[in-house]
């Protein structure tokens, strides 16, 4: 149980973009961070590895995944999947939480937070999760999130303000929502997932290849 809690504890770490894509992890430091035994932390490690978040590199140590288009792709796949499912079927939608959500996104862009804004985004979707009821689902949530933060790093070290555009994607849910157009919701959350994976394949693609500076 200690192990799952210190994995959950550096999944979130992941999520707020405090390590880097391809980055060692350090296991002096992290025990000492959270209080635990090393041959916990590499039960936690372990753990990360069979998710795909963290790659052992025999003699080197652990490091944390450079995703790859795959990678990307099946990640917002699982998104789509479950989010869209959320809006549709579940059955405790928090509507007015939601909104405002949205409303604290808008004072985050006001004032150029842009770490706040990416918490409040974060937070947005796990509300519309939450609605299952589900401690598996939001679990994965968890980990899509890290996998997420991991993708769009090298993105948000060009571009800070990247994520202030699902601004109008969250305001259009809800827009959908208070019309009671919960199918609606559900098809354009989905469409907006599978679109910015491809967007966000193709950007990583041009700063690999040197084309964005």
């Amino acid at each position: 149980m200690l192990a799952h809690n210190v994995s959950a504890e550096i999944r979130r770490a992941i999520s707020r973009g405090e390590f880097a894509p391809g980055q060692k992890l350090n296991e002096v430091a992290l025990a000492e961070r959270f209080g635990v035994s090393r041959n916990t932390l590499r039960e936690a490690f372990a753990m990360l590895t069979s998710e795909g978040l963290c790659e052992r590199i025999p003699n080197r140590g652990v490091f944390l995944a450079t995703p790859s288009a795959e990678f990307i792709t099946d990640t917002f796949r699982a998104r789509a999947a479950i989010e869209p499912a959320a809006l549709l079927w579940g059955t405790d939608l928090d509507v007015d939480r939601l909104e405002e959500l949205n409303a604290e996104g808008r004072v985050a862009i006001e004032e150029e937070d842009d770490d706040l804004f990416i918490a409040v985004n974060q937070a947005f979707h796990h509300v519309v999760l939450s609605s299952m009821g589900s401690k598996t689902l939001g679990d994965t949530m968890d980990q899509l999130d890290a996998f997420l933060r991991l993708a769009t790093l090298p993105i948000l070290e060009r571009d800070p303000s990247f994520n202030r555009r699902f601004i109008e994607v969250n305001e259009r849910i809800v827009e959908l929502l208070r019309n009671d157009d919960r199918q609606g919701a559900s098809d354009f959350l989905q469409q907006q997932l599978l679109e910015l994976s491809t967007e966000i394949i193709d950007m990583l693609e041009r700063i690999n290849n040197g084309e964005v500076g």
